[in-house]
């Protein structure tokens, strides 16, 4: 790295050749794919693909030399290191590099339930009753009372463990596990954020064969008076026969989500450090997706704010325009008319015809032409008093 903090071809080429590019990228606040694409437009070889595997293996692999390319030989690079980087604390791609188990730790779960968390003991008491749980499938869940499980009876004693083993772990971390009764949501959450929780178990389903028993209820229904008749209900068998796998698969989140389950070489028992890795890492990437929400809805805002803005002062002066144009017109039509009672007037008094009617009349015409002149204040009681109310008709 230059001391004026430019980034040269031989700098960067030095880099990308000591440490693997998912490594180096987070330095420059970029992807690894992004950092690949200036290197290769700037014709800086990049390691191939099992170059690391070799290294870590012990060999030395050969490295190229860095070609000359004379046209970048005096620019620098553009890139620059991250203000938020910091060299002694892992970033994003260090953090996906080390595995969950060295993150978290494995998370045991016990043979029994001893000292349950509230969660679980709630949801035992309330996921074996004998009624009100099992749907058609067979499946207890009651995500509006308790923690949102959809299992069997059979694989119920497991998933209480399974769960009051990762409550534990998540609490141990800081964050919270709880029941949204308003949504029948278990969510699972840090800070603001706020992500669905379920345990489920795998269902297979078979296409039902009617029984004997089932065949013949159809028969005595059928041949019976009653049969179609309204009130009596068809004795229908089901589609299909639902047959429980025991195989529990943990979900976290919507839209991305993340899903673990058991696998044929590993329980999700021995995955639990896998869930609370992914979830702290899907927690993380909602956050920084709502801040990015945020943001464009803030500047959606922003932009609309001054839309509104703008539409209402362009209505504004359109409503000034248009009574300017008004008071423009009335004046004009007062004007007219004063000149036409001027005329009336001269008229009367050259024919010797000015009596007292006349008189009257100028006078009223010319309080009519000061009520339209927009230029005087007065106001004419009887037209611009409310239209007077019609009683309607007497019938």
């Amino acid at each position: 790295m230059e001391q004026n903090d430019q980034i040269t071809r031989q700098s960067l080429y030095e880099e990308v050749w000591a440490e693997p590019v998912s490594r180096i990228a987070p330095h420059y606040g970029i992807s690894g794919v992004a950092l690949g694409k200036v290197c290769r437009k700037y014709k800086i070889p990049l390691p191939p693909r099992g170059y690391w595997a070799k290294v870590r293996a012990g060999h030395s692999p050969k490295k190229p030399p860095l070609p000359t390319a004379k046209k970048f030989d005096d620019c620098s690079l553009p890139l620059s290191r991250s203000p938020t980087h910091d060299p002694d604390t892992p970033g994003k791609a260090q953090k996906i590099a080390l595995t969950a188990k060295d993150r978290v730790g494995f998370i045991d779960v016990a043979e029994e339930l001893q000292s349950p968390h509230p969660l679980i003991r709630a949801a035992s008491k309330t996921l074996r009753r004998k009624t009100g749980c099992d749907d058609y499938k067979g499946l207890r869940s009651a995500p509006g009372e308790v923690l949102h499980f959809e299992v069997t009876h059979g694989a119920l004693d497991r998933a209480l463990l399974i769960g009051d083993a990762l409550i534990k772990a998540f609490e141990c971390r800081g964050i919270k596990v709880w029941v949204d009764a308003e949504k029948n949501l278990t969510l699972v959450g840090l800070g603001e954020t706020a992500l669905a929780l379920r345990i489920s178990e795998h269902v297979t389903r078979t296409k039902h064969e009617v029984t004997a028993a089932e065949k013949k209820a159809i028969d005595r229904w059928r041949s019976s008076s009653h049969g179609w008749g309204i009130g009596n209900e068809y004795p229908g068998p089901p589609d299909y026969d639902y047959h429980p796998t025991g195989k529990l698969t943990i979900s976290i989140g919507a839209y991305p989500s993340r899903n673990w389950g058991d696998t044929p070489k590993t329980s999700l028992e021995q995955r639990l450090h896998q869930v609370v890795a992914g979830a702290l890492d899907l927690i993380e990437e909602y956050r920084i997706q709502a801040e990015k929400q945020e943001r464009r809805r803030r500047a959606w805002q922003e932009t609309k704010d001054r839309y509104d803005r703008q539409i209402a002062l362009r209505k504004h002066e359109q409503s000034q325009v248009a009574r300017l144009k008004v008071n423009a017109a009335q004046w004009q039509e007062s004007e007219r008319l004063r000149q036409y009672i001027e005329a009336v007037e001269r008229s009367a008094t050259r024919n010797g015809k000015l009596d007292e009617e006349l008189a009257d009349w100028l006078s009223w015409a010319r309080i009519k032409a000061d009520c339209i002149d927009p230029l005087i204040a007065v106001s004419d009681i009887i037209l611009d008093s409310p239209e007077p109310k019609s009683p309607g008709p007497y019938y």
